[in-house]
């Protein structure tokens, strides 16, 4: 044991002095304590930036000034920058540290990949600027080397600040198509090849409105979700900022063009051209520039009459209904309102089971629209064969003939469509028509208690019956 151990330590002290060694008098240039502690390369907070440059051989590519909210390129031209690109970048700059300093005073930086051609981003800071070239990869880590202005020492930084280097216009524009603030819009208008849709926000500025092609009210919840849509729609390929003059891309016959205004009157319209891939050309109506969104995107905001409409039935107010008919196989039966009374005949009926029933009809949310077409699939052929809802006013009048279900949907029709609503229709049917039935059987069975309880009582006081035979009596000849 003590043979194999002596070599072992022999051989583990040389090699503690061949390291001392060489880092001693092997290493040309001697670093001073702490200067391997990381530090930041510039010194700034990302706040404090105001303006990034990215150069290519001395010459300016192009130039993002930062300001909060608003931060434009101003090189190669004018052009919106997307907010968080800018402050994303700004942030890694600021935040930027070095893992080791490589050479402390280096005078040749090319081994290292840091020459003239070498990516490079000037960062302002008000009156402070600091210029960064960017190096070739280490072997350590995917770190690359970074040299700075003015500056003699070569950095080892983190890998993550190659992609700021090489950064484009492109990867910096704003993609969104607006980036105003839409306010309080007031009107919606969706236009397509095959149909159009036009919508108003009403007074109460709480509803929406469809007044063409037809009047309905409109599902609030959708037109804010269509609205939305709009507002965050996105670019995503940057086609061209000036199109020749015979460029069509589609726009002589666009396949949607939408618009919403606003209170101040001031429009946001979109127009979409031809299909390029899972792209679609589209561009700002009055605009020359063309740029391209996702064809699934530009879908999410082709909306029509049916999908924009209120999804529940408009049914006339309780205190405006005059006449309430139900019918099934069994026979109908008419609620009429008098006197703020609900009356079948001389039977009233709770104004609590009125509201319900309405209530529960209303609240049936409607799964689609559609023509009056292939009515036999949804037991609808033959209205006087079907069940009904007949709900009168003093000037209007609502029927809605009720069919089979489809799946866990209910298959109902008024004079002028066919739609898929909600069972929960079907369930407040029954429910009215069994509480009145159960009522009126109640209040027979109550009415034919006291008939009955008469008959055996004029039964029971009524004299007896005389002996004999008629002929007896006449002839006064009793009975023996």
């Amino acid at each position: 044991m003590k043979k194999r151990f002596l070599p072992t330590a022999v051989a583990f002290i040389v090699l503690i002095m061949l390291l001392v060694y060489a880092n001693y008098f092997e290493t040309s240039e001697k670093l001073p304590p702490g200067a391997q502690k990381p530090e930041p390369i510039m010194g700034c907070q990302a706040a404090d930036i105001t303006a990034i440059t990215w150069k290519q051989a001395g010459e300016i590519k192009f130039r993002l000034e930062i300001a909060s909210g608003s931060s434009r390129i101003v090189v190669p031209h004018e052009m919106a920058a997307d907010a968080n690109e800018a402050d994303g970048i700004a942030r890694h700059f600021a935040e930027l540290r070095y893992e080791m300093v490589v050479a402390e005073n280096a005078t040749d930086t090319a081994g290292y990949g840091i020459d003239e051609n070498s990516p490079t981003v000037l960062v302002e800071a008000g009156n402070r600027s600091w210029e960064l070239y960017l190096g070739s990869k280490t072997e350590i880590a995917g770190s690359y080397y970074l040299a700075k202005k003015d500056d003699k020492r070569v950095f080892m930084t983190p890998g993550y600040i190659r992609g700021d280097f090489y950064k484009n216009v492109e990867e910096l524009r704003d993609r969104r198509w607006f980036s105003e603030d839409f306010g309080q819009i007031r009107q919606l208008s969706i236009k397509m090849p095959q149909s159009s849709v036009e919508l108003r926000l009403g007074d109460s500025y709480s509803e929406w409105f469809i007044d063409q092609p037809a009047s309905f009210s409109a599902d609030g919840v959708a037109v804010a979700e269509l609205i939305e849509r709009l507002r965050n729609l996105r670019i995503s390929n940057f086609v061209t900022d000036a199109p020749e003059e015979n460029a069509d891309y589609g726009f002589a016959q666009p396949g949607l063009v939408i618009s919403v205004t606003n209170r101040d009157g001031r429009t946001f319209a979109l127009e979409a051209g031809e299909t390029a891939g899972p792209e679609v050309y589209v561009r700002r109506v009055g605009e020359r520039t063309v740029h391209a969104s996702l064809n699934s995107a530009l879908n999410e905001l082709k909306r029509g009459m049916n999908d924009l409409r209120d999804k529940y039935l408009a049914l006339p107010l309780h205190d405006n209904i005059s006449e309430i008919t139900v019918a099934d196989a069994s026979g109908s039966i008419t609620i009429e309102r008098r006197e703020k009374r609900w009356l079948i005949g001389d039977q009233l009926v709770s104004d609590a089971d009125i509201k319900a029933f309405l209530g529960s009809l209303g609240k049936s949310r409607i799964f689609s629209f559609g023509p009056l077409e292939k009515l036999a699939e949804h037991g609808l052929q033959n209205k006087d064969a079907c069940r009904y809802i007949d709900i009168k006013e003093p000037d209007n009048r609502l029927t809605l003939w009720m069919g089979t279900k489809q799946g866990m949907n209910l298959s109902i029709m008024n004079s002028n469509e066919l739609m898929l609503i909600s069972a929960e229709a079907e369930d407040a049917f029954k429910l009215l028509v069994h509480r009145i039935r159960r009522e009126q059987e109640a209040r027979f069975s109550t009415s034919a208690q006291p008939e009955s309880a008469a008959s055996a009582s004029n039964t029971a006081s009524s004299p007896p019956l005389e002996t004999g035979t008629s002929s007896d009596v006449a002839t006064g000849v009793e009975s023996p």
